[in-house]
């Protein structure tokens, strides 16, 4: 056998093995020792504590709570990521690049940050709120910004993000011809959408569903600081840790989980069931006459009020976190500016250490994940054998996971000494984060490395190895050269999203490793408002620079 051959056959299996040693003692094993942490008992095991749970009111209502809020995000968020996205698409002509970098503005604002944003407009004291107070001269606050009513209005703010870039990617391979031809035939817009553009892009809407409904149900910092009396599982899964009661929290993860499939498998089963049309053009060329009718007017409209709201919290933000607190918190339109609260957070290095905790903890996270992800990416790709296959649902599954199950199954599996982490304790040291992210991060960079990977020409690997190269210097010498730009663009995407990570952040956290989310809560919480909001500025900041270089990198896919 020839060393290529032998390459081709022995690196693939020692990836298997390493693979199959990580996957398995940090997703699956953790997964089932949270299991059983929740069918725990006594000195057995049984449904005592399912049955504690399902028999409470108080708990149907939380689990009811969370479906409504999931659902009711998938129906507001999908409305307006279709509209956007059909708008950017068909009617949009003039300034269409940076609507569509504002549009992805909200990916780009850490939710704990976006929370804290609309607070401070829109809570008790906000600057909205009291300037209607004060116009029109009402008793008391115009409105309450708390519930279920302000926590679905936050989260669509951030998460319709999914559905308008997804279908706008989808929308570029529609064949504009067909359209027309519906149009000469006298079809009615409404009939163009169902007959015509709903086929292409139902796989991409499809996509966005499972996401923002696991998204949804998962969210933690909105129903946390604004949530009022509406009670979900995520928020109520960090109480019962915080208490102690991991076997409570363990049965809330497990149900919040069993929530999550279901919506999953369902969406899959209509997907595979309807299935979807391709289009031969990568391009639609949409006449002028279409840009001038009452629908681009309408829709020029609804696009000025999204750009609206998506720019008054980031407004709101930079202002304020030039504001001192005392004025903050005392004056309807707070005046008194200062450097302090950045000077703060760069004088001091306890103030500065969350910032930094949360840089390196994220670079990690993405640099592991890419270490990860790649090979197997390549491996599935180019393979495409049963073992491929199981390695692929493996590297998924957390997708299915809510943030909160990741935390858990962390904590229930690595409160102890583990062969895993080759004898260590890693709850309350540093590592347990970065790991945490990346087992979250592991469905999105595969699926982006796969996509990567499928761009590029087999006939260089096989010139390569024409020349005598093996597998493994192929990969490095090839491959990687030719897909770094498309692996660095989802790197960053990661980095974006892991850097204001807040669900698994306040689960895991310990002295060590307190990362800028938690510290921008507990200023909060102690009336450091100012440190709070400089602290979003600069996480808004390194966003914003991270999504001009991806933008660089991997425009094709993004614009």
């Amino acid at each position: 056998m020839r060393k290529t051959d032998q390459s081709r056959t022995f690196l693939p299996l020692v990836w298997y093995g390493v693979m199959g040693f990580l996957l398995l003692g940090y997703i699956l094993l953790p997964f089932v020792r949270t299991v059983l942490e929740a069918l725990r008992a006594g000195d057995g095991y049984g449904l005592l504590n399912f049955h504690e749970f399902f028999s409470n009111p108080n708990q149907w209502t939380v689990a009811k709570n969370t479906i409504l809020l999931g659902v009711s995000m998938v129906v507001t968020c999908g409305t307006i990521g279709i509209l956007l996205a059909l708008y950017m698409t068909f009617l949009c002509s003039r300034f269409k690049k940076l609507i569509h970098i504002l549009l992805l503005s909200p990916m780009m604002v850490p939710g704990v940050i976006t929370v804290i944003a609309f607070i401070q407009l829109y809570g008790e004291s906000g600057v909205v709120t009291k300037a209607i107070q004060y116009a029109l001269q009402l008793p008391s606050a115009p409105f309450v910004f708390q519930g279920y009513g302000a926590i679905l209005f936050v989260i669509t703010y951030t998460q319709y993000v999914y559905f308008y870039l997804n279908v706008y990617v989808a929308l570029k391979y529609m064949d504009y011809a067909a359209i027309e031809a519906a149009r000469s035939l006298g079809a009615s817009w409404l009939q163009i959408f169902r007959d015509v553009i709903w086929p292409v892009i139902r796989p991409a809407v499809l996509t966005s569903v499972i996401i923002t409904f696991a998204s949804g149900v998962s969210a933690f910092s909105a129903p946390n600081l604004i949530g009022g009396g509406f009670k979900v599982l995520s928020t109520q899964i960090v109480r019962s840790k915080a208490n102690n009661h991991m076997e409570m929290a363990s049965v809330q993860v497990v149900v919040l989980f069993a929530i999550s499939v279901t919506v999953m498998l369902l969406v899959r089963f209509y997907s595979r069931r309807f299935g979807s049309i391709a289009a031969d053009r990568s391009q639609p060329a949409v006449p002028e006459g279409m840009r001038r009718g009452w629908l681009a007017v309408v829709g020029r409209i609804v696009v000025l009020i999204q750009i609206l709201l998506i720019l008054l919290p980031i407004a709101a933000i930079i202002y304020l976190s030039f504001v001192s607190t005392s004025s903050i918190m005392q004056d309807i339109f707070p005046r008194s500016f200062t450097l302090e609260n950045y000077l703060t957070i760069f004088r001091k290095k306890r103030v500065l250490k969350p910032l930094i905790n949360s840089l390196q903890m994220s670079v990690m996270a993405v640099a592991a994940g890419l270490v990860l992800t790649v090979p197997s990416a390549y491996l599935i790709v180019r393979r495409g054998g049963r073992a491929e296959g199981i390695l692929r649902f493996a590297l998924m599954l957390p997708s299915a996971m809510p943030a909160s199950l990741v935390a858990i199954n962390l904590i229930n599996a690595f409160n102890q000494k583990s062969l895993f982490a080759f004898g260590q304790v890693l709850i309350g040291g540093y590592y347990i984060i970065p790991i945490a992210y990346v087992i979250t991060a592991l469905p999105m960079l595969l699926s982006s490395n796969e996509v990567a990977i499928q761009g590029l020409h087999p006939n260089l690997e096989e010139a390569s190895r024409s020349l005598g190269a093996d597998m493994g210097n192929t990969f490095v010498r090839i491959i990687l050269p030719n897909i770094a730009p498309g692996i660095m663009a989802g790197g960053i995407l990661i980095f974006i999203r892991m850097i204001g990570e807040y669900t698994m952040s306040a689960l895991l956290y310990g002295v060590h490793n307190r990362p800028i989310s938690i510290s921008i809560i507990t200023n909060m919480q102690e009336y450091n408002v100012g440190i709070s909001l400089a602290y979003g500025v600069i996480v808004i900041l390194i966003c914003y620079l991270s999504l001009a270089l991806i933008f660089r990198l991997d425009d094709r896919r993004f614009l």
